[in-house]
């Protein structure tokens, strides 16, 4: 009886001790578990934040040191016996996976939208082209055309030679003379291979012919690509054009120069009119607004050309997008030399005017995204015309810019990124851009020097020889002083 009551009590020693081992390595278990779920979290923050690479190398050391001392800190505390240290450990550990939830959440959205938006190594240019004949024609397919048979192609259409090539083996006649190869294609049955551009331009542009004197018996597009250096520049140029409604007009073109090293960057505005060669065109002159349609690497090319300096990036801005950019922003403000109303209304996409206009006071006022669209439309009322619409984009760039980097917080962060889908296109390189980001960080002082060239108000030929229209004949000598100054920031440092 006494020894198996003596059993009794070592079996049940060795089960209590046991199950107490048990129950600590559950604990246990369960701290390493927590443990390795804050590091996973910490891990995949810090991968965003790489990802991203915006932020200069001082605050990235700040950045992991701060995060590597509340993991340390945490896991200190965590593991110590006292509760009030384990309370103390789970606190910091909470801290660690909210903020890093946070870092990887909007840390992540940035990158999608950099990886969507800007271009890795190449970019494509896609242009519609039109193989028209007249509507009297009875042929009304191009497998009704022989190998034999002339097709006239338009030399200034862009990427006509891929055109030709692609279309397929037939006996090819270039032109110089778009209208008049298309109004004998009216009247002589020709075959007559050009952009979709070029001849919805010279239809509008004419009263002599109308899109019911033809048919379209081939429409195919034709691609390009264009390579991307991936090098980061510390100095370079960039060509913004603004459209209009239509996406053909170019109402404003902008040319801005950055030096990263010297913290400099100059903003030169250049008329919508001005009458400038085109080499595309074999040199013949037309303004900058006439090839709103074309890529934007045809204006690029004059525009180097007369400023005697390399564009590197083009950015295309389309007007509507503007609007929602501006009331995420919850308004801009906009300072205005003399009092004016606009001669567009407030409303979106529509050159009806019926509505409502905006009178836009003396001195500096918040304003809206229809707003501040019809301010940048406005030429018509200002005292200097296109000039000051030139000068008022400008502002508002400049005024969106400020506004950017004192409004956004992790509130409305998501909806101003998003708010810039299909505001433009461009060719920058993403690490270019990051790069700049980073240097606005580092230093957000950077010195903007504006400056504008104008000309003499005229009338001039288009390239298709539709007839006259509006011009602005460039003052030499501000194009050459403006790029005196372009040039120069670009060699600084």
């Amino acid at each position: 009886m006494v020894y198996n009551n003596f059993v009794k009590k070592i079996i049940y020693v060795i089960i209590m001790h046991t199950k107490e081992e048990v129950d600590l390595m559950k604990k246990r278990f369960l701290k390493n578990i927590f443990s390795l779920l804050v590091l996973i979290i910490l891990s995949l923050a810090l991968y965003e934040i790489f990802r991203l690479d915006i932020l200069p190398k001082k605050y990235m050391i700040i950045v992991c040191v701060c995060e590597l001392l509340l993991y340390l800190l945490g896991l200190l505390f965590y593991n110590f016996k006292k509760k009030i240290f384990v309370i103390i450990g789970i606190l910091l550990y909470i801290i660690s996976i909210i903020s890093n939830i946070v870092v990887f959440y909007y840390f992540g959205k940035t990158n999608d939208f950099i990886e969507e938006v800007f271009v890795k190594n190449t970019y494509k240019v896609n242009v519609t082209y039109y193989l028209v004949t007249s509507s009297n024609n009875p042929v009304n397919s191009i497998d009704e055309i022989g190998t034999d048979n002339t097709i006239y192609y338009y030399q200034y259409s862009e990427l006509a030679d891929k055109a030709t090539k692609e279309l397929g083996n037939y006996n090819y006649t270039s032109v110089v003379e778009g209208f008049n190869t298309l109004t004998r294609t009216k009247d002589e049955n020709l075959y007559f291979l050009l952009s979709n551009v070029d001849y919805n331009f010279m239809i509008d542009a004419s009263n002599m012919i109308d899109y019911s004197d033809y048919k379209i018996i081939k429409e195919y597009v034709v691609e390009e690509e264009y390579e991307v250096n991936d090098n980061v520049p510390s100095s370079y140029n960039i060509y913004l054009t603004g459209f209009d409604y239509s996406g053909s007009r170019r109402d404003y073109n902008l040319l801005i120069t950055v030096n990263t090293k010297t913290k400099k960057v100059v903003l030169t505005s250049i008329p919508r009119d001005y009458y400038i060669p085109f080499k595309t065109f074999g040199g013949a002159k037309d303004s900058l607004t006439n090839v709103g349609s074309m890529s934007s690497e045809i204006p690029k090319s004059a525009l180097e050309d007369l400023f005697n300096t390399k564009i590197d990036y083009t950015v295309d801005v389309y007007t509507k997008s503007l609007v929602n950019v501006v009331d995420q922003l919850g308004g801009v403000e906009f300072c205005s030399n003399y009092a004016f109303y606009t001669k567009h209304d407030l409303t979106l996409g529509s050159y009806n005017d019926y509505g409502e206009k905006l009178y836009v006071r003396k001195g500096c006022y918040n304003y809206n995204g229809l707003e501040i669209l019809a301010i940048a439309r406005e030429r018509v009322h200002l005292y200097d015309g296109d000039r000051g619409r030139q000068d008022n984009c400008r502002k508002i760039l400049i005024s969106i810019g400020k506004k950017l980097s004192t409004t956004i917080n992790l509130t409305n962060y998501v909806d101003i990124l998003n708010s810039f889908n299909g505001l433009y296109t461009s060719n920058i390189n993403k690490n270019v851009m990051k790069n700049l980001v980073r240097e606005v960080i580092d230093d957000p002082n950077f010195e903007i020097i504006e400056q504008r060239v104008d000309g003499e108000d005229g009338k001039g030929p288009t390239r298709y020889g539709t007839g006259e229209v509006w011009t602005l004949e460039p003052y030499m000598d501000q194009v050459e002083a403006a790029s005196n100054v372009i040039n120069s920031v670009l060699k600084e440092g």
